[in-house]
């Protein structure tokens, strides 16, 4: 009787880890569709830039600069998604947790610096344009 509950216990350990590691390599794959996404940004402004045809001395600089650093940015997401996938899988190994605050911080403060620049692109590209009409 010992012997079967404790083979109950330990399948019950089994699937609370495979659940914990699932989860995290969902959460990785959810990073690394973010990272996508942020890297197609550049290239979507660029792209668009490059469609419309009108230059702009600061309109161009401010493309590139989107497309750099949302590039960096979203390699950078893909590195940190490593990082934090590795640190979780040991965490759940050791069955012990610890917060990625700073991680997140970090990836907040480029996301909004990508945004900004977004935003000054976008606000350049119209007044560049109402300038011509």
């Amino acid at each position: 009787m010992e012997n079967e509950n404790k083979k109950k216990e330990h399948e019950e350990n089994q699937l609370k880890f495979a659940q914990q590691h699932m989860a995290n390599e969902r959460t990785y794959l959810a990073w690394l569709r973010t990272a996508i996404a942020i890297i197609g940004i550049g290239f979507l402004t660029v792209s668009l830039h490059l469609t419309i045809g009108k230059s702009h001395r600061i309109s161009d600089f401010l493309a590139i600069l989107l497309t750099i650093l949302s590039s960096v940015a979203g390699f950078g997401v893909i590195i940190n998604a490593a990082v934090q996938y590795f640190r979780k899988r040991k965490q759940i190994q050791e069955q012990r947790f610890h917060s990625t605050h700073v991680s997140i911080i970090v990836g907040l403060l480029a996301l909004l610096v990508v945004l900004l620049v977004a935003v000054m692109y976008i606000f350049v590209q119209f007044m560049h344009i109402e300038e011509n009409l």
